[in-house]
C-alpha cells in the first residue's frame, strides 16, 4: 500500500492523486516562495514550471508578479485538472497554459525567460533531454532555477551536497554557465536549488 501511495508523488492519479497533491502543496509552499524568489523573475517575463503539481508556486507567481505568462508541464492528468481549478482567473486572462506531458518530449511556441522545477528534477525519466530541451527553449541569458528537497528515507544533509553537485554539473552539461548553488535549512532535510544562466 506504502509503494503504491508513494507512486502517486511521481504521477499524481485519481482520488489518491489529488491527496498527494495536497501534500506536495503544504510541504512545499515554503520552498516554492524561496525559489521565486531567486529566479529574479521580471515583469512581462514568459516563464514555465516543470512540474506544477496542484499549482501552489503558480498561484504565488501571479500574486507577485501580476503581469507575467506562466506555463506549466506535469506528467499527471490529474494535477492538470488541480491546477487549473486553483488558477482559473490566470487561465480566463490568457496568462496561463497547462501541458500534460514529459519534460524530455514537450514543444512549445514560446522561449522563456525563467524556468523552474521544485521536487520534481528527481522524478524526470530523461534528465540530460529534458534539460536539452529547456535550454533549447530558454531565451538568451535567460535563468533556470531547480530545487530539490530529499525525501528518501535516509536522506540527509550529504544527500543534499551531493545532489547540489550531481544538478550544477549536469546544468553545465546542457550548455548553461554561471551556476550557483544555494541552500536552505527546512524541515525535514537541507533544500538546495541550484541556478544557471543559458
Amino acid at each position: 500500500m506504502f509503494s503504491f501511495f508513494s507512486k502517486q508523488f511521481e504521477k499524481p492519479e485519481g482520488l489518491l492523486g489529488q491527496v498527494a497533491g495536497k501534500i506536495m502543496s503544504i510541504e512545499n509552499q515554503s520552498i516554492n516562495k524561496w525559489t521565486l524568489a531567486l529566479l529574479t523573475i521580471q515583469p512581462e517575463d514568459q516563464v514555465l514550471e516543470v512540474g506544477f503539481g496542484p499549482g501552489f508556486a503558480i498561484e504565488e507567481a501571479r500574486k507577485r508578479f501580476p503581469s507575467i505568462y506562466i506555463d506549466g508541464v506535469d506528467p499527471s492528468e490529474t494535477m492538470k485538472h488541480t491546477c487549473e481549478n486553483r488558477n482559473k482567473a490566470l487561465i480566463n486572462d490568457g496568462r496561463l497554459r497547462l501541458f500534460v506531458k514529459d519534460i524530455a518530449e514537450f514543444t512549445s511556441d514560446k522561449q522563456y525567460d525563467r524556468v523552474f522545477s521544485v521536487n520534481n528534477y528527481p522524478l524526470w525519466p530523461n534528465r540530460q533531454k529534458g534539460l536539452a530541451v529547456l535550454y533549447d527553449l530558454m531565451k538568451r541569458d535567460g535563468k533556470i532555477a531547480i530545487t530539490v528537497q530529499p525525501r528518501e528515507e535516509d536522506a540527509d544533509e550529504e544527500k543534499t551536497k551531493n545532489l547540489a553537485q550531481s544538478i550544477s554539473g549536469e546544468l553545465e552539461e546542457a550548455g548553461f554557465s554561471g551556476t550557483a548553488i544555494h541552500y536552505k535549512d527546512v524541515r525535514p532535510v537541507l533544500t538546495v536549488c541550484v541556478t544557471a544562466i543559458k
